[in-house]
């Protein structure tokens, strides 16, 4: 600090005040033009999978981190391996950290933990099978390298006599070198798509072994800090260096494969058939049975576990998913399916992806699925019994619009319903009365519909259980608080939603004290303080957003504002804001103000039919225009002057 101070009082003159300003815009111009790192980078990448005739296979694992900033120590020094204890086991595991002079530093066994989901004295593991072998190397320093080399060998084949890979690299990271290679009979018939990548080299090793080999390098990482946070981005297997290579012909295949494994645990036993009757009770149609049944199962079989992460994918007995009420995704569609079998009502399970892709590889991967659900083919619905929040024929949001493929009567790459626009909606009504001593009184009601509400119904219903639950008081108070107030408040009328609904409403009351000054002249912005779920002004933030270059994801919907002002006699409204009328082809904007004496009644609305739930970058201007106008509304005031 002494030096660089002394350095500074030298430079006072204005030929030395110009030469600071030069240095300044050249040091700046050097760190616009400097490469952009994440702080480190892969010096080596390599994987070498030998496939077996069963579809088995080990996997050589070796990576190298190096160090190229402190911000990166933190999440260099530390390293969790996990594999299948059921079907895996892990081997030949080499760690060590390797100084910037070459000499290296060996991991103890004191710097490793290993966690296993085994159960007691021998049994299986009750949930997820998954070991973890949690490694912290020692002093990491910039500059130093990681190494992590590691065997993982597969003696039970995820589905017998298949292998399946579906795996890309990062351009947001550095590589120096990658390579992937996999070796495996010719007899297996393993196929192979490859994007932003070179064709992988291929070559016979004997007879009946053949070998891919793909290389990736990259030295310039690509910089993704300036992206927008607020348009999600919907992926595609295009947009990274990805490989898939897998022998399924066809995802029937894969479907059949899975349906051969989970079939027989969906049998009709006695308990399962005098459970069904009891839920059921005396519900006569078939339908209200089917959703008697998917209620009580998504209520009582709480969800953990692997799902479908590879390993074993044979869903547990239903008895011992009863006796726990407990399984993963493939149980909740297990017992679904069966429970429902017990009505005769015929169901079959389906392999979908709950993540970001919303599409499947051009190879068949089962990797593609990572989630199971049911269809059942006579209401035309689908269920995710995993979901406390999605009433009977409806999906959570990030399953909607999904390639989804049906384990039994396959018929090609189905898709989930999108959620019309019509569905989703919410109105909100305000109404203010400004006392005059600048207090403010607020009755307020909301409306929702749609996976809003769902969300909704099942968080303030956990919360009416609860032993804290006091109406809203204390978060009120609290609130207030943090505005610098005094006052109070609760929550009126919630409804009794015991499970997930499709419109959920509430109602609340809150006072301010001193919130206005009604003795000077003063602007109003014309809004509740208290910002409703879901309001239309949060939609301004997309007037930043110019352009954008990648399809992201979307949904239409109905948004209703309603807003009542009563002023008090002791002061005058003098002026209320123009009406704003704002359309595109997809999406429409409209504020309407009324006065009438000292009250004045605002009415805002949003209506927008995206069909969702991805959409094309082309669509982007229109809600920015919509969203300047948004943001451009949102800044209005009512003037009052006192009399």
């Amino acid at each position: 600090m002494r030096t660089r101070k002394a350095w500074y009082t030298r430079v006072t003159s204005a030929a030395g005040m110009l030469w600071l300003c030069v240095a300044a815009a050249n040091a700046q111009a050097e760190a616009e033009n400097r490469p952009y790192s994440p702080g480190w980078k892969y010096r080596t990448h390599n994987e070498r999978i030998e496939v077996h005739k069963d579809g088995s296979n080990v996997r050589h694992y070796e990576y190298a981190y190096t160090a190229l900033a402190e911000s990166a120590l933190d999440s260099l020094n530390e390293e969790t391996i996990s594999y299948h204890e059921g079907s895996e086991t892990l081997e030949d595991v080499v760690a060590y950290t390797e100084k910037k002079d070459g000499s290296r530093v060996a991991v103890p066994d004191t710097n490793v933990q290993v966690t296993s989901h085994a159960g007691i004295n021998g049994a299986a593991p009750a949930f997820s099978d998954y070991k973890d072998r949690h490694i912290v190397f020692p002093d990491v320093e910039v500059g130093d390298t990681v190494v992590l080399a590691y065997t993982i060998n597969e003696h039970k084949p995820t589905f017998k006599n298949h292998f399946s890979l579906l795996t890309y690299y990062s351009d947001a990271d550095v590589y120096d070198g990658a390579e992937l290679v996999i070796i495996a009979p010719r007899s297996l018939g393993l196929r192979q798509k490859t994007y932003n990548l070179g064709a992988p080299s291929v070559s016979t090793l004997d007879k009946d072994l053949q070998q891919w080999k793909w290389v990736y390098t990259n030295l310039r990482a690509t910089d993704r800090r300036s992206e927008t946070s607020v348009i999600r981005r919907a992926w595609r297997y295009a947009d990274w260096p990805t490989v898939e290579i897998s022998n399924f012909k066809d995802y029937g295949q894969i479907a059949a494969a899975y349906e051969e494994q989970a079939v027989a645990r969906a049998v009709v036993t006695d308990r399962v058939r005098k459970l069904s009757g009891e839920i059921v009770g005396n519900a006569a149609s078939k339908r209200e049975q089917a959703e008697k049944i998917y209620a009580w199962v998504a209520k009582n079989i709480s969800f953990a576990g692997n799902c479908l992460s590879g390993g074993d994918v044979v869903p547990r007995e239903t008895d011992a998913v009863l006796n726990m009420k407990m399984g993963d995704c493939k149980d909740h569609a297990t017992l679904l399916q069966a429970l429902l079998a017990a009505r005769s009502i015929k169901s079959t399970q389906a392999l979908i992806n709950s993540g970001s892709w919303y599409e499947a590889p051009e190879i068949p991967c089962w990797q593609a699925f990572n989630h199971v659900i049911n269809y059942v083919p006579e209401f035309a619905t689908y269920l995710d019994a995993t979901s406390t929040s999605s009433p009977f024929g409806t999906l959570p949001e990030q399953e909607r619009g999904k390639p989804v493929v049906w384990t039994s009567a396959y018929r090609g790459i189905e898709h989930t319903p999108i959620r019309r626009p019509e569905e989703n909606w919410s109105t909100a009504v305000d109404n203010v009365t400004i006392l005059a001593s600048g207090g403010i009184e607020v009755r307020s009601q909301y409306r929702f519909g749609g996976a809003l509400a769902n969300g909704l119904s099942e968080r303030f219903a956990q919360w009416r259980k609860s032993p804290e639950f006091d109406g809203g008081a204390q978060y009120f108070r609290r609130w207030i608080e943090q505005l610098g107030y005094k006052g109070g408040g609760g929550y009126d009328d919630l409804a009794d939603a015991d499970g997930p609904t499709e419109t959920f409403t509430l109602t609340m009351h809150y006072r301010i004290e001193g919130y206005l000054d009604t003795s000077n002249p003063y602007g109003l912005t014309l809004a509740a303080p208290f910002p409703g779920p879901n309001a239309i002004a949060q939609a301004a933030a997309l007037a930043a957003v110019e352009s954008y270059d990648h399809d992201f994801l979307c949904h239409g919907d109905t948004k209703t504002e309603e807003l009542s002002i009563v002023f008090p006699d002791n002061v005058k409204l003098l002026a209320v804001p123009k009406d704003a009328h704002v359309q595109t082809p997809l999406v429409r904007f409209d504020a309407a103000y009324q006065q009438m004496g000292n009250t004045i009644r605002v009415k805002r609305s949003v209506t927008d039919t995206t069909p969702g739930p991805v959409c094309a970058p082309a669509i982007v201007p229109q809600y920015a225009k919509i969203a300047s106008a948004i943001k451009k509304d949102a800044k209005t005031q009512a003037i009052y002057q006192p009399k």
